[in-house]
């Protein structure tokens, strides 16, 4: 294993409370219906265009409410009810993966990198991820050219990488992308829904992630 890669929201981090604010005043500026919680979060994840097109449909002016978004991302951020939040042990995983000789960490988000960056400066964590692979560099999720692109980053090959995410949508790009797939219960799909979509195993706590990551990824065969 020399390449280890993680979604965002939903698996370092729970950002529900941020994601539902974003979308419950940017539809509102638009005088549009808010979508239901379970809509809204069933989607993260995807890039937030096709997000946005999906819960108001195609007529409604995306691009207008991207760019609403972009705006009121920042302010919600700086309001502690509303910043995003570590799972608890993910700080600490973090800093003694990053200690492992010869394994590369990466990032891997339906974000642009103009949100995720600074998330990622925020929460003194930065400095771990040598790529970061966002919306704004490659098609959605699970088109997998953000793994591909992480590969390219790092000269690593996909039979040495895994991809770690809490969404169908994370272990179909793995699949796509032949990584090793490890789902996180502690998100936005259930571990049914994550081995349905292809993870080769479901973490249903840090310390389970953990055990499966200290076997050097020995009980995460890659896709042939």
């Amino acid at each position: 294993m020399k390449l280890i890669v993680f979604d965002f929201d939903g698996t370092l981090v729970d950002s529900r409370a941020l994601i539902l604010e974003c979308h419950r005043l940017v539809f509102t500026e638009f005088r549009l219906a808010p979508p239901s919680t379970q809509d809204s979060l069933a989607l993260i994840g995807r890039s937030l265009e096709l997000v946005l097109a999906q819960l108001a449909g195609p007529q409604a002016p995306i691009q207008d409410m991207v760019r609403a978004y972009g705006r009121v991302l920042p302010q919600l951020r700086s309001e502690p009810a509303f910043v995003e939040r570590p799972f608890d042990g993910i700080a600490d995983l973090l800093r003694d993966l990053d200690r492992m000789p010869g394994v590369e960490l990466g990032i891997a988000t339906g974000h642009t990198s103009a949100a995720v960056v600074p998330a990622l400066e925020a929460l003194g964590w930065r400095h771990y991820f040598k790529t970061i692979q966002a919306a704004d560099m490659a098609p959605s999720k699970p088109h997998p050219g953000m793994l591909i692109q992480a590969l390219e980053a790092t000269g690593t090959k996909a039979e040495e990488s895994i991809f770690i995410g809490d969404t169908s949508f994370d272990m179909e790009m793995a699949r796509a992308a032949k990584f090793g797939g490890i789902g996180v219960a502690w998100g936005y799909h259930t571990a049914a829904r994550l081995f349905d979509a292809g993870a080769h195993r479901v973490a249903h706590s840090v310390e389970e992630l953990r055990s499966f990551l200290r076997l050097g990824g020995a009980n995460v065969r890659p896709y042939p």
